[in-house]
Order: C-alpha cells, then sequence, then structure tokens
C-alpha cells in the first residue's frame, strides 16, 4: 500500500497500483536480511553497509542507486556470494547464499568475455562447463545469439565487436545458465547515450521474454526509472536503505517515457534523495570490483 503523502502518490494510476501489489504477492526470490559488511582500510574497519532488509520478488526488475560510497557494488557481490557477510543473511529461495551459484548469473561493466573464443563458444562456455554436450549447447547458444540480433557476428571473436555487442553477449553468455536472478553492476556505464538506450531497450525485451529476476546496480537516475519496477534507493558512510520507491510509470515503456511529466516528477524527487549526500569521499567499492558470470527458466508468466 502507498503512504497517501507520498509525492509521487499522484502518477499511481489504479492499473499502476494494481500492477505493484500483483508483484509483491509473488514469491520472493532474493531476501537481503539485516545484512552488514565492513573493509579495513588504513589499518581501520569501514563499515560500508549496515541493517539493509529487502526482498526482491519473482520476474521483478529491481535498480538500486544511491550517492557514492553507499556500497552500491558490495550489495551486487554480496549477493552473488563473491565477498562474506559479516552479519545478517542472504537468502535465495529460503536458502543461505555462502557463495557463488548458478541460481545468481552477473554481468559487470567489464565485458570480460574470453578474446580467444567466438561469439558462439563465449555463450555457449557455461553451457558445456556444467555438463551439457556440445552439441545442445550450441543450439542454445544460436538461439540466445539470435535473441540479441548477434546471429552474424557468431563466429566473430571480441576485439571484432563493438562495446554495445560486447555487452550483449556477456548479457546472454550469464542468462544461458538459467539463473534465477541475473545481477548487473553498471552495466552499460561505458557505453555512449545512443548505444546506451538501445542495450537498455535490449535488455527490457530479454527481461519481458524469459523467467528471471534482475538486480541492477546504477548510479544514473534516468535508467533507474526507465529499467525499474521498484527503485532500492541508499544512503551513504554507511549505506543503508533510505527509500524504497515504486516507479509510477506503466509498461511497456518507451524513448517518450523520458518526457513524460511523471518520469520528470519521479527524476526530481530521486534527486533529492540521492543527491544530499557529500560524493567527494573516497568510494571503497571501486578497489573491490570482481566479476563473476553464471546463469533462464521456461516459465514466463505475464508481467504487464
Amino acid at each position: 500500500m502507498f503512504v497517501n503523502s507520498h509525492p509521487l502518490n499522484e502518477w499511481i494510476t489504479p492499473e499502476i497500483q494494481d500492477r505493484n501489489e500483483r508483484i509483491l504477492k509473488r514469491p520472493p526470490v532474493l531476501d537481503i536480511q539485516k545484512l552488514h559488511k565492513s573493509f579495513e582500510h588504513k589499518g581501520k574497519p569501514v563499515e560500508v553497509l549496515r541493517e539493509i532488509d529487502f526482498t526482491a520478488y519473482k520476474r521483478e526488475f529491481i535498480c538500486v542507486v544511491g550517492p557514492s560510497g553507499c556500497g552500491k557494488s558490495t550489495l551486487a557481490r554480496l549477493v552473488a556470494g563473491l565477498e562474506t557477510i559479516d552479519d545478517g543473511q542472504i537468502l535465495m529461495d529460503g536458502a543461505a547464499v555462502n557463495a557463488p551459484g548458478p541460481d545468481r548469473g552477473m554481468v559487470f561493466q567489464s565485458y570480460s568475455l574470453f578474446p580467444w573464443m567466438t561469439v558462439k563458444d563465449n555463450v555457449m562456455f557455461g553451457m558445456v562447463e556444467s555438463g551439457m554436450s556440445k552439441l545442445t549447447a550450441e543450439s542454445e547458444a544460436l538461439q540466445w545469439i539470435d535473441l540479441v540480433g548477434l546471429e552474424k557476428f557468431a563466429d566473430s571473436y571480441p576485439h571484432q565487436l563493438s562495446g554495445g555487442m560486447k555487452q550483449r553477449v556477456a548479457i546472454i553468455r550469464a542468462l544461458a545458465n538459467q539463473p534465477k536472478v541475473l545481477l548487473m553492476d553498471e552495466p552499460f556505464a561505458a557505453l555512449d547515450p545512443k548505444n546506451r538506450l538501445k542495450m537498455q531497450q535490449y535488455l527490457l525485451e530479454i527481461w519481458q521474454n524469459i523467467d528471471i529476476t534482475i538486480f541492477f546496480i546504477t548510479h544514473d537516475l534516468d535508467e533507474a526509472i526507465y529499467l525499474a519496477d521498484r527503485i532500492l534507493v541508499l544512503d551513504a558512510h554507511p549505506g543503508r536503505v533510505k527509500e524504497v520507491v515504486n516507479v509510477p510509470l506503466p509498461r511497456p515503456r518507451e524513448e517518450e517515457t523520458f518526457l513524460s511529466p511523471a518520469f520528470m516528477a519521479t527524476k526530481a524527487y530521486l534527486e533529492s534523495l540521492v543527491h544530499h549526500e557529500d560524493e567527494e569521499v573516497e568510494d571503497m567499492e571501486d578497489k573491490l570490483k570482481m566479476v563473476r558470470m553464471v546463469s533462464v527458466n521456461s516459465e514466463v508468466p505475464d508481467i504487464f
């Protein structure tokens, strides 16, 4: 339910409210409970995340935003199992996350493709490693490649691709292993605005057609509003949940969405939440970047 006094309520139509309420009735997939994390810096402990509580639901698109130093990337790595938790817990379908696993796929800003492998071989890699026959893996890889419009480049090598094309390959390589949650940490930050929008549109198209929950880290508020069902806003020093914002925009979303009054009102509200912090504090996350590529179920319930 929505608080009547919330400044974005005027943009939430009955249809949008109904959709938001239906999302919260889906099975929880990712449950973060009272999460704490610190790192040592110059011989002293630095608290990065404090008392993080958040639940993401089946086939939900979550974006995480916040000022520098709020622990966005650290949170993604903790969910991926790439960092250890100091206190609290992370549950995937009720099971504690203690290490990386095939139920979580990871895509970061760096494409992390194997340069000596073709596009097809990169996409096949995880499936073959998990025991799938090469023939079956090749057939599935070609379907993924076709889905993102790269069928003419199946036998090309990464150095022959543009940045946007490389990122499409990185995404489908993660998805080919059929994860329940796709974790994405600033995946489009290095792209120019035109290609960034194309990649956002590709991602929405993929998400609309497969059974996946997306947990997407970004510093770009426009990107977060365009993509997300809900936006997790973190405070900084240490990172804490400041607010979870329901995006008051219908789906599907088009380029015109960026010009709508509801979009602009949402951006103004997010700016009021995010940009009150001093962003000159050193961001510990940048020292700890790591990449993990792991694995889409056949069930695709209606997301609209």
